[in-house]
């Protein structure tokens, strides 16, 4: 199968290129020529990369041509572009990762974006499949718990927003492209289905910080509690480098909800199998989560 890929440089899209090629597919990486390192890399690994932008229709069409299957693992918002490109191409098998923020109890611009990405594909008459994915980590690229890990390497204590009892369900980056290898793989009985993928069970947010202190040779941290009200007031008048830096208050509300996930249907129809966390957690500080 010939596949166009879109966010193939990312953390993740880069390990689902991978791991096509290594099917035996032929994978064209559409990107905006960012992330050389990772380009080449691509290339060593027999992707074609072709050069361009999801605003610009006329690149995404060239790109499409000759293409059996599109893989989208940039934001869902970018969904009707790419359903619109498989109409026009006639490109019948579309796969899209999305997320659970649509489930937040705090709509958001992102949320509201993610639910209207999954309704237009939804709404398509395309093959599609939906891989809607909790907070992803991994290798050294991850946008979740990287930062996390770095500041356990040189600190023993971490501020938590709220009691910590709030439920998190992470999910390993190679368990999530494994999924994406078996919906490749069982085509059609993933024909307009969704999946949520998220860890093997949901676990509180002080046990996710003391497992990463732990994987970090802190065994015993400090984890000082903030109450909500006090970090959201703080959140109100921080400097916009601190906002940038994840004080948001946006962010911080969501410390007062659950994020934990059922992977049932995954479990049942692709043999989702995820890691624990304890153990990928020691993947990740290991560094055996990163691209080979």
């Amino acid at each position: 199968m010939k596949i166009l890929m879109t966010g193939g440089t990312g953390h993740t899209g880069e390990r689902v290129v991978r791991r096509m090629l290594a099917l035996g597919h032929q994978v064209r990486v559409f990107t905006r020529g960012s992330k050389s390192g990772v380009v080449a890399g691509l290339v060593s690994a027999g992707a074609q990369i072709c050069n361009g932008d999801l605003t610009e229709s006329w690149t995404l069409l060239d790109a499409a041509r000759g293409c059996d299957a599109i893989i989208g693992c940039t934001h869902v918002r970018h969904a009707p572009r790419l359903i619109a490109t498989c109409e026009m191409m006639d490109i019948r098998r579309y796969i899209q990762m999305s997320s659970t923020r649509r489930y937040t109890k705090w709509p958001c611009p992102t949320s509201r974006d993610v639910i209207a990405g999954e309704a237009a594909i939804s709404r398509s008459d395309l093959d599609f499949t939906i891989l809607r994915a909790t907070m992803i980590f991994g290798g050294s690229r991850d946008a979740n718990l990287e930062r996390l890990v770095r500041w356990f390497r040189k600190r023993n204590w971490f501020p938590i927003f709220g009691d910590g009892t709030n439920l998190v369900q992470p999910v390993f980056v190679e368990d999530l492209v494994n999924a994406f290898e078996q919906v490749v793989q069982r085509g059609a009985p993933t024909f307009r289905r969704d999946y949520t993928l998220a860890g093997p069970e949901p676990i509180t947010y002080e046990s996710m910080i003391r497992q990463i202190a732990g994987a970090c040779g802190k065994s015993r941290p400090w984890l000082p509690h903030v109450p909500l009200g006090i970090a959201l007031a703080a959140a109100r008048v921080a400097p916009p480098p601190l906002v940038k830096r994840g004080l948001s208050a946006e962010q911080i509300r969501r410390f007062g909800e659950d994020k934990s996930a059922d992977i049932a249907p995954a479990r049942r129809e692709l043999g989702f199998a995820p890691r624990s966390f304890g153990e990928a957690i020691r993947l990740k500080v290991e560094g055996k989560a990163e691209v080979p």
